[in-house]
């Protein structure tokens, strides 16, 4: 499983990435959070294509 990196800018609330990050992807990947180490699956991609994840634990969003 490869290591997932904070997704910058820093998004303060979910609501605010799930807005940014609107489309579903429901085949993500599997990374580990950079802070706590959990699986974090990539389901969200924004409008340029790139995907992410939150964190629950962290409570941050989380790339490639």
């Amino acid at each position: 499983m490869k290591d997932g990196k904070w997704v910058e800018p820093r998004y303060t609330n979910k609501e605010i990435f799930e807005k940014d990050y609107a489309k579903l992807d429901l085949s993500g990947t599997d990374v580990k959070c950079p802070g706590c180490k959990l699986t974090v699956t990539l389901t969200r991609k924004n409008a340029a294509g790139k995907t992410a994840g939150w964190c629950k634990q962290c409570n941050r969003p989380v790339t490639l």
